[in-house]
């Protein structure tokens, strides 16, 4: 291959984190004929403009970058909402509910009925604080330090308190589902906070908006067959459908069930 000039490299950067949603300096300096070097000044320029995320030894796509809580809250909440009301059907007598942080949980808490003497346990201060006036409901807060982006705790004190509980009903965030690596999330606590909690859940639930189907986040939660129950907007016949049904999970529409 000739040498390129940079904006034809980064250019095909970009493609290949569009397709990929990850690329590696060493891979790209071979594919690209050029040196290791060479890549991560072009990995610099382009995070620098936003255009993408650098990792230790390559790069994300732009669209696995994990937003703020309050950038999460205004993204799909039509969508979110209608997952939440979907998910009440979910909800049963006398469970022991988890909630982790997630903006889509906690338009469900403010949703859950409070005479069916459920108990949420949450690692999220805001869904704690939706609950606060729900007489019915008893709530149970995680402690550890609180992850700003996440927004909730997922550290080792939060992850020792939540290995010695148990669950009825487990409602996971997640940040991406391919159908190579399952549900996945970018932050690294957070993914490994999440693969306790399944398994510490009876069942497990996944309310799921359309934008994170077929996209990419570096640290896997758990396979698609692990999940009971998928939450979606609605029916669009996608292969991560194919894959829950298959392995005999229940899909349910904000306007219906399957």
């Amino acid at each position: 291959m000739e040498k390129l000039a940079p904006e034809e490299r980064q250019q095909i950067i970009l493609d290949l984190l569009q397709s990929e949603g990850k690329v590696l300096a060493i891979d790209l300096a071979t594919r690209l004929n050029t040196t290791e070097a060479t890549i991560r000044r072009d990995l610099r320029y382009l995070s620098d403009n936003g255009l993408c995320k650098r990792i230790h030894g390559g790069a994300l796509a732009k669209s696995a970058i994990i937003a703020t809580p309050l950038e999460r809250k205004l993204i799909s909440s039509d969508e979110k909402k209608a997952l939440a009301i979907a998910a009440l059907r979910l909800i049963k007598n006398n469970q022991v509910i988890f909630l982790d942080s997630s903006t889509t949980h906690l338009l469900l808490a403010d949703l859950l009925p409070q005479d069916k003497n459920l108990t949420v346990v949450t690692n999220s201060i805001n869904i704690a604080a939706h609950l606060l006036d729900r007489s019915g409901i008893r709530t149970i807060v995680l402690g550890g330090e609180l992850n700003s982006l996440i927004g909730g705790a997922v550290d080792s004190k939060a992850i020792q308190e939540l290995a010695i509980l148990k669950f009825d009903l487990a409602l996971v965030g997640v940040c991406s589902w391919s159908s190579e690596s399952g549900f996945s999330a970018v932050d690294y606590q957070d993914a490994q906070f999440k693969r306790i909690l399944v398994d510490r859940a009876g069942e497990i639930a996944v309310l799921c908006t359309q934008d994170k189907i077929d996209k990419f986040a570096p640290y896997k939660i758990m396979d698609t067959e692990d999940i009971d129950h998928l939450i979606l907007y609605e029916n669009s016949d996608s292969q991560l459908e194919k894959q829950v049904t298959d392995a005999g999970g229940a899909i349910f529409y904000n306007e219906g069930t399957v």
